[in-house]
């Protein structure tokens, strides 16, 4: 776990650092700022995964199309709705200090770090063999 918190805070800090610098998606007062951004966010991040986890551990031990609907339902719905709790925490933690254009914004974001995350994970991957 202090392995995936550490490199998950570093992974964003770099992705919201590139957002905040190039792009207008992003902007933040200061690095601090975008740093601490970070660590909210992958606290935001592991929370969402745990309650997904667990919506998904309460319909497979169900059978039949209802609970298959149900789970991709459920997990769609976790991760859809956590973005807006994303907006909600990062205005009511940072308020002037972020600014973030919106869902979509905030969308390109998460898109853009699931993929930089992804890559490290293989990269990681090859180098351990």
């Amino acid at each position: 776990m202090y392995r995936t918190m550490f490199v998950g805070i570093l992974l964003y800090s770099v992705v919201l650092g590139f957002f905040n610098d190039y792009t207008d998606i992003l902007v933040t007062t200061s690095y601090s700022v975008t740093f601490f951004m970070a660590i909210v966010m992958q606290l935001l991040t592991f929370a969402t995964f745990e309650v997904k986890n667990i919506v998904k551990r309460n319909f497979r031990q169900k059978d039949g199309k209802r609970a298959t609907f149900g789970l991709v339902i459920g997990v769609w719905l976790v991760l859809f709705l956590s973005k807006f709790v994303f907006l909600a925490v990062i205005d009511f933690v940072f308020r002037d200090d972020v600014y973030i254009s919106g869902f979509f914004g905030l969308m390109a974001i998460v898109v853009c770090l699931t993929i930089v995350q992804k890559v490290s994970e293989k990269i990681d991957d090859k180098l351990e063999d």
